[in-house]
């Protein structure tokens, strides 16, 4: 008797498809390998070379074969735990702390233990929504700003809130990014304590995915995240007595551009509830990941050092990001798209909505026919905004959005990036001026994308 291949899946798992970045990023080198050329704006990897002493370290421990703790290493776990106190000016041990390869599974690991559905901001990254589904949970969307699809008011929560409660949900997880991806923009102090006042007031369990928290724009600005907003917020020194927990999660693939070492991590609060889902989240890794791996572990504690070299690397890449992005940016404004201007990560977010009349001319109404016609039409790989939330028929704001990262701006090649890099990174630290033909290349193909557009008629 014959059986139908839908048998062997689950209805849920049936429904998954790829992540639209490794999609989009494999479509590109496919294109590519037919010889046709594409300007690669679709994939938010970091690819600067790895800072020098670390990528040392990372050599010297090859041979570290043996499991890690569950935890993580207890000397890397002190290094985050020591690098985040410092940074937010709170108390943080290292029993809070659990490494994980990567930060997507404990991301995952959390949605599956934690009680509740989930409020998530449109637009969100790619992988959130389709971890809440996996999860056997339901989410619902908190509208923002229809400029910068960033911010959050508390009208936009509550709106969310009830909504959930009208169809019969039990929303007690909030997750939040910022810097974000999709949209390049990072939470005010007061939009934050909006979300955590909020939060703790309807018993929410907030996740602060802080995954590109180092690389805002502003260098002056002191870092300012929702696990220290709690304290202001219940009046205590540190974040152990918050009514509702607050977790940190992060990583090594923005900052450090070592996303194939697969290391991440959370921050639990020292209160019981946090523990309590520390612990949870211990014996879920035990059955499932086991440890991240040795030697990329034993190289995490470096680069989450505070000598001199590891704070100049953490600066420069900060600074390269920020002058190619915000360069980018320019170009999109100065093109008549509705985009606002990044303060941190290496995204920008721009609408082609000023231009939906000569855009229905060419039978493109949505933003992955939008997506469409820019690779085919013009060599240019972006993301649409539907893979970040995004409805074609929601908020003017949201509709004809295109996801542009400029992390693969900088190197035709691996080569490239070792034999070009650390000077480029230097170049960037001191100001000087950058040349960045790939840049400069995009640029052109965006110009001449729009340039097409206006010589349509509407």
């Amino acid at each position: 008797m014959a059986t139908s291949i839908q048998n062997f899946v689950t209805i849920k798992a049936g429904k998954l498809r790829l992540s639209p970045t490794l999609e989009i990023n494999e479509l590109v080198q496919a294109t590519r390998a037919k010889g046709n050329k594409v300007v690669h704006l679709g994939f938010g990897e970091a690819t600067f070379p790895v800072q020098k002493d670390v990528l040392a370290a990372h050599e010297q421990h090859s041979r570290s074969t043996s499991y890690m703790p569950v935890a993580g290493a207890l000397e890397l776990r002190q290094a985050i735990a020591e690098y985040n106190a410092r940074r937010y000016g709170i108390q943080i041990e290292a029993d809070q702390v659990v490494v994980a390869p990567g930060s997507k599974p404990l991301l995952f690991a959390l949605f599956d233990i934690l009680k509740g559905d989930v409020l998530l901001p449109r637009p969100s990254w790619v992988s959130y929504e389709p971890q809440i589904q996996l999860a056997n949970k339901r989410h619902f969307w908190v509208e923002t700003d229809e400029h910068d699809r960033h911010s959050i008011t508390f009208e936009a929560l509550d709106a969310a809130y009830k909504r959930a409660l009208e169809e019969k949900a039990d929303p007690r997880i909030m997750l939040i990014n910022s810097p974000s991806n999709p949209t390049g923009q990072v939470f005010s102090p007061p939009v934050l304590t909006v979300i955590s006042t909020f939060c703790q007031d309807k018993g929410i369990v907030l996740i602060s995915d802080e995954i590109y928290s180092d690389l805002t724009y502003d260098q002056e600005a002191n870092p300012i995240s929702a696990f220290q907003i709690s304290n202001a917020i219940t009046g205590d020194a540190r974040p152990s007595k918050a009514a509702t927990p607050v977790i940190i999660t992060s990583g090594l693939s923005k900052t450090y551009s070592a996303g194939g070492w697969r290391v991440g991590y959370a921050i639990f609060p020292h209160c019981e509830s946090g523990r309590h889902i520390r612990d949870t989240t211990l014996a879920y890794a035990s059955e499932c990941w086991s440890a991240a791996s040795a030697p990329a572990q034993l190289a995490s504690i470096e680069a989450l050092g505070t000598s001199c070299a590891m704070n100049s690397y953490r600066r420069m890449v900060t600074s390269l990001h920020s002058h190619c992005t915000t360069r980018l940016y320019e170009a999109l404004r100065d093109l008549g798209l509705n985009v606002a201007e990044p303060k941190g990560a290496f995204y920008v977010y721009p609408s082609f909505q000023p231009y939906s009349a000569q855009l229905e001319k060419l039978n493109v109404r949505t933003s992955v026919e939008l997506s469409q016609w820019l690779i085919s039409e013009c060599g240019v790989a972006a993301l649409p905004g539907s893979a970040f939330g995004e409805a074609d028929d929601g908020l003017v704001g949201g509709r004809l959005r295109l996801r542009m990262a400029t992390s693969y701006l900088y190197f035709q090649s691996e080569a490239d990036r070792y034999e070009k890099g650390y000077a480029m990174l230097e170049r960037a630290g001191e100001e000087q001026e950058l040349y960045l033909p790939l840049l400069d290349e995009a640029i052109l193909s965006l110009q001449g994308a729009v340039q097409k557009l206006r010589d349509t008629p509407k």
